[in-house]
């Protein structure tokens, strides 16, 4: 997979941290050098989960690592196996987003920010849907070759992304909730469909 493709991903997966975290600010603001650490744990928390997935993904994934050529139909029906698990990963994804996005008036748990224990479990409870992408990945997916391909640039995007919410939450702005988590559906969804037919 291209870096760009992992842009894409950490894209998709960032909004949930932004629409959390602006409406945690809205409640509870907090300085912007505090928000910038917290972003960076939230941020960081993913990048595990996202690691930790790939690799629980490696080990589950039905086409070997060391591929047999004179069974190249085995290999073939192992290969789209991964795939469909893949694909269906991604759109289980998609589907609880969907599910939220539906919700009018969503609105989210103001938590206390304030403290780096609520943060981190914070991080743990965005990243559900990144582990199961993680998982997703490693049917695709070695993880050393691709590790700081995928984790550099959700670090990167999803600090920024939480860090955006933050500063709108500090300053009371309104963000659009539900437009948000239907671009990181089809985001989500390009990116799955990429992956699972066009390799």
């Amino acid at each position: 997979m291209s870096i760009i493709e992992f842009i894409i991903l950490s894209i998709a997966l960032s909004f949930e941290a932004m629409i959390v975290m602006h409406g945690c600010a809205l409640k509870n603001p907090v300085k912007l050098t505090k928000g910038l650490a917290e972003a960076f744990c939230i941020a960081a928390v993913n990048a595990l989960l996202l690691i930790a997935g790939v690799w629980l993904g490696n080990l589950l994934r039905f086409t070997p690592d060391t591929l047999d050529p004179s069974a190249s139909s085995t290999n073939s029906l192992l290969t789209d196996t991964d795939n469909l698990v893949y694909l269906g990963l991604l759109i289980l994804v998609a589907v609880r987003l969907l599910f939220r996005s539906g919700k009018k008036g969503r609105q989210v748990q103001p938590y206390d920010i304030s403290r780096f224990s609520t943060t981190l479990l914070l991080g743990v409870a965005i990243g559900i849907n990144t582990l199961i992408v993680g998982l997703a990945l490693g049917f695709r997916i070695p993880l050393g070759e691709n590790i700081w391909r995928a984790t550099i640039p959700l670090l990167i995007i999803m600090t920024l992304f939480a860090l955006l919410g933050l500063m709108l939450g500090r300053q009371q702005k309104e963000l659009r909730a539900r437009r948000y988590t239907l671009f990181a559906v089809l985001f989500l969804l390009a990116f799955a469909l990429k992956g699972a037919f066009w390799g």
